[in-house]
């Protein structure tokens, strides 16, 4: 019997890795094809050739989407990171806030998470209060 639990366990575990690991090669394929398009629009043919101001001014709007957009990828290998530390440590599944278990359609729809909604919500929250303060 015990060798029965074990061995679902260790079946689940593995799928949960799968899973985050499927997310990770996600982000990454998205990552790079971000890198490549941008790339390819800062060197074009027309690159060197002095630009109107609005040319410039989105010219920087498309830096800054990139820069943006690179913070949130660092953001989720963060949290796939911790989903991964979680599921060593035993402790996946259950928030890190209120040490309720996560339900399950939320680990299905984000498999990375390590909050429960509720306390996720709060978490952005008092990131975002955080953030205006300084």
């Amino acid at each position: 019997m015990a060798d029965a639990v074990n061995s679902k366990a260790v079946e689940q575990r593995e799928r949960i890795e799968a899973t985050l690991d499927a997310r990770l090669d996600e982000l990454k394929r998205t990552r790079l094809a971000m890198h490549r398009e941008s790339d390819g629009m800062r060197g074009s043919d027309l690159a060197h050739v002095d630009n109107h101001p609005g040319d410039i001014g989105t010219e920087t709007h498309e830096e800054e989407l990139d820069e943006t957009a690179e913070i949130f990828f660092e953001e989720e290998e963060r949290r796939i990171a911790e989903a991964r530390r979680a599921l060593a440590d035993g402790t996946y599944g259950v928030c890190v806030d209120c040490h309720r278990p996560i339900p399950l359609e939320r680990l299905k729809a984000m498999p990375e998470a390590v909050r429960c909604l509720e306390d996720q919500r709060r978490f952005e929250g008092l990131h975002r209060q955080h953030t205006r303060l300084n």
